[in-house]
C-alpha cells in the first residue's frame, strides 16, 4: 500500500494541445517506484490509482504516473476534448 506523499509543494496544470486536455499534478514528496503500479492487479494496487486510471479510460483517455523514491510524483491525465 502506498503511503502519504509528505509533500511541501504541489503544482497543478491544465492545458489543451492537439484536441486533447492535459491535466497534471506534481509534488515534491517522498515518491515511490512508479513501475510498481503497472505490475499489480487492480485488487492489489491503491484504490486511488486504480480509480483514476479507470476514470481516464472511461473518457477514452490515458493516465500516466511518474515517480521515484525521494523525487516526488507526477500524475498526468490526457483526455480527448471531442
Amino acid at each position: 500500500m502506498l503511503q502519504p506523499a509528505a509533500a511541501s509543494r504541489v503544482r497543478v496544470f491544465l492545458r489543451t494541445t492537439g484536441g486533447r486536455l492535459a491535466l497534471g499534478v506534481a509534488d515534491d514528496g517522498r515518491g515511490f517506484d512508479s513501475q510498481w503500479t503497472g505490475r499489480l492487479w487492480p485488487s492489489q494496487a491503491s484504490l486511488g490509482i486504480v480509480g483514476m486510471r479507470e476514470r481516464a479510460e472511461l473518457l477514452h483517455g490515458r493516465l500516466r504516473i511518474f515517480s521515484r523514491p525521494a523525487c516526488g510524483t507526477l500524475v498526468c491525465a490526457r483526455l480527448p476534448l471531442a
